[in-house]
């Protein structure tokens, strides 16, 4: 049970994130939370996420933000940590349990083996043993393999030290607790915070930001002292498919949905209705889209067939319903070509995809759930919003987007709690609809018991965000095991020389492109001797040295 700190005690939070709208969508109640209550949070941004928006800045003295540090390129345990990670990742699909995960296999496939075929980032013999093995994880399910090479990637992860860049940064920064997120993207390279921490005693968490980040993406490589999840479920994710030890889970709650729950409207449903173009005398339907990453066909073609089967409908409701259709806030722009005024009723809105971060973008997305009169997708994050502000949700199984192959679309269905009405045809899925318009579907007590299980399971009438930041400062009570074990520092040695070879490999290419084949052999050595150094200071570390 989580007990906020008695102490009295301000805490400094370092917060390594992705992008700064990412910050705002999943964890601005938690820094609220935290900044008002006395504590320092310091935002560490990824560089490569582009530059902070003026509008997205946090202000007040608690809470400040600039970019993370990263090993540089010329690093050769950079490399080297990318190898051993990635291959972890694709060893993770290669279990039988992914099977029916054919996208995500696919996906994970393509990136790893596609960057282990092509970066020049990697040297011969290191590229040609990596590539093998992935051919054997590639070939075919096999549970054996899967768990032999975590296992092993594990104890390499463990002998890859910390970066000394990274661990300056956190040092100067001073904090008592370092979170992290998502850390579960392919290849990871957040794992680099959670480890300078590791090496300078100081807690640190995983903190999961999204119902799908534990079965969709990739392992959490490192155990910190604590991975903060929604629920139950994820509870059971993280120890079963990622192996942390389950005292080390918390389920918190999504902080990300808590202002829902509290929300009125900001706008009455005609006056709502009719600014973004239907028709306010008749209901509407909101179709939320998914993100493109989880469809291996555009969307828009589905809704084009969608709405057509609504409008040749026998039922003169289904024919007249208004239909919003919301992009998702990654859409490529795939509705710009989107023909809505070939059907009656039916409006793109917003026209391109918007985050809900701002108050007002907010406001639009509230309101368009509450005055709609049923929400329909395909796998999206919308669907548990629509289910807190209690609107009926539906979805129809297509083999082009095979919502099944995902696990945590499996979280929705009925019979494993959810909420989800499914149908496996638009036929099944239009007689669905219409009783659902026609107030002919009896699932409230089932999205009440949903929204309480997943999203607030210490009661639906407790915000997550004070439960997260009880937690965080929980966290900064924990003691930390700094020692590196023997073993890592054994396997240390062969993949410092691996280090070393992918630093030349990097050099040389960068010479080659910059001067020319011949200056590049003539400064070879010179680059050689202090790479070399490193390598010889990294192969003599104690054993406390902490990683």
């Amino acid at each position: 049970m989580v007990r906020p700190m008695s102490s009295g005690r301000r805490l400094r939070v370092l917060f390594f994130l992705g992008g700064p709208s990412f910050y705002q969508r999943q964890y601005a109640s938690l820094i609220a939370e935290l900044a008002d209550r006395g504590h320092s949070v310091h935002l560490a941004f990824q560089r490569s996420k582009g530059d902070l928006p003026a509008a997205a800045r946090p202000s007040g003295d608690r809470v400040t933000y600039g970019f993370a540090p990263e090993r540089e390129r010329t690093d050769g345990w950079r490399t080297v940590a990318w190898m051993v990670r990635g291959l972890a990742d694709l060893a993770r699909y290669a279990h039988p349990r992914f099977e029916r995960a054919t996208l995500l296999r696919a996906r994970m496939e393509e990136k790893i083996v596609g960057h282990l075929t092509k970066s020049d980032e990697l040297e011969p013999i290191g590229r040609r043993i990596a590539l093998r093995l992935a051919g054997r994880l590639t070939a075919g399910p096999d549970a054996a393999l899967s768990e032999r090479v975590i296992r092993a990637c594990a104890r390499l992860e463990t002998a890859i030290p910390a970066s000394a860049r990274i661990v300056e940064f956190v040092r100067g920064q001073a904090p008592d607790v370092v979170l992290a997120t998502p850390v579960v993207n392919r290849a990871s390279t957040q794992v680099e915070f959670l480890k300078a921490a590791r090496r300078l005693g100081i807690p640190a968490a995983t903190c999961v930001a999204s119902w799908d980040n534990l079965s969709n993406k990739g392992l959490l490589k490192f155990m910190p002292e604590r991975v903060f999840v929604w629920n139950e479920v994820q509870r059971r994710e993280a120890v079963d498919l990622h192996g942390i030890p389950a005292d080390r889970v918390v389920a918190t709650g999504a902080q990300l949905f808590d202002h829902w729950f509290a929300r009125e409207p900001s706008s009455p449903r005609e006056e709502f209705v009719r600014a973004i173009g239907l028709d306010p005398a008749r209901p509407y339907v909101l179709y939320t889209c998914s993100n493109p990453a989880m469809t291996e066909v555009p969307e828009s073609g589905f809704v084009h067939e969608w709405v057509g089967a609504l409008r040749a409908s026998d039922d003169e409701l289904l024919r007249g319903v208004g239909v919003a259709i919301r992009p998702h806030p990654n859409d490529e722009g795939q509705w710009d070509r989107f023909e809505a005024s070939r059907f009656e009723n039916v409006v793109v809105w917003p026209r391109r995809g918007e985050l809900p971060v701002t108050a007002e973008r907010q406001s639009d997305f509230f309101d368009s759930l509450v005055h709609c009169a049923a929400v329909v997708g395909i796998n999206t994050t919308a669907m548990i919003e629509a289910a807190i502000v209690g609107k009926s949700v539906l979805t129809v199984l297509s083999p082009e987007f095979a919502q099944e192959s995902t696990l945590h679309f499996d979280y929705l269905l009925a019979e494993n709690g959810g909420f989800l009405h499914v149908a496996d045809s638009l036929p099944e899925h239009a007689e669905q609809l219409r009783r659902a318009l026609s107030g002919g579907t009896d699932d409230a007590e089932r999205r009440r018991r949903f929204v309480e299980a997943f999203v607030r399971p210490h009661g639906l009438d407790r915000p997550a965000a004070p439960i997260l930041a009880d937690a965080v400062e929980e966290l900064a009570t924990l003691p930390v095991e700094r020692r590196t074990p023997a073993a890592a520092l054994v396997l240390r040695a062969p993949l410092a020389l691996e280090a070393v070879l992918v630093s030349l490999a990097v050099r040389l290419g960068d010479l080659r492109r910059s001067r020319g084949r011949k200056a590049s052999r003539r400064r070879l050595r010179g680059l050689a001797r202090p790479i070399i150094a490193r390598v010889r200071r990294v192969g003599a570390a104690s054993p406390r040295s902490g990683g």
